[in-house]
């Protein structure tokens, strides 16, 4: 089993306006067509398993004591069960995009090779930690910040959903 995590960016004002229900009908629960198109257009982004290695390389590092590091995966702390989607106004979306801008992405990875090695030993079905896994957490990242550049330059608030999907 895989996790599936999703951002979607969203107008400013428009998460004010709505409900936690509606802002969950505005973001994808898998990769599909209403998905695929989204994401062309810029506005949404999913990953499939490297979403808790992401937030490892940003945030274990003890190199960037900036609350930002947790900002960009979790949207500041993953929600207790139940309790929603965590969503990013305007101010930290410049904020998470500030520090992924500022963060040589591919280096904390190899960092924490050891610590993402031990995690992903802990995913089920995953094959082991390699240089495959590091690539593809690195290129993640590295959507993961085009992304929040995009919405920060746009003004956009992002809402974060984690939701079980197949895998890769």
């Amino acid at each position: 089993m895989s996790v599936d995590h999703f951002w979607r960016r969203l107008p400013g004002q428009a998460v004010d306006a709505c409900s936690p229900e509606e802002l969950g009908e505005l973001v994808p629960r898998s990769r599909d067509l209403r998905y695929d198109r989204l994401a062309a257009d810029g506005l949404a982004l999913g990953v499939r398993q490297t979403a808790a290695l992401m937030e490892v390389a940003l945030t274990e590092n003890g190199l960037h004591p900036d609350p930002a590091a947790r900002l960009p995966v979790y949207g500041g702390a993953r929600p207790a069960a139940g309790t929603g989607m965590p969503v990013l106004r305007p101010e930290q979306v410049a904020a998470a995009s500030t520090f992924l801008r500022g963060s040589a992405l591919g280096e904390l990875v190899r960092q924490q090779d050891t610590v993402l090695a031990r995690r992903v030993a802990q995913l089920d079905s995953a094959p082991p930690w390699s240089e495959s896994w590091a690539a593809r957490v690195v290129n993640d990242l590295r959507e993961l910040r085009d992304f929040f550049a995009g919405a920060a330059a746009a003004g956009d608030a992002v809402v974060v959903r984690e939701s079980q999907g197949a895998g890769r």
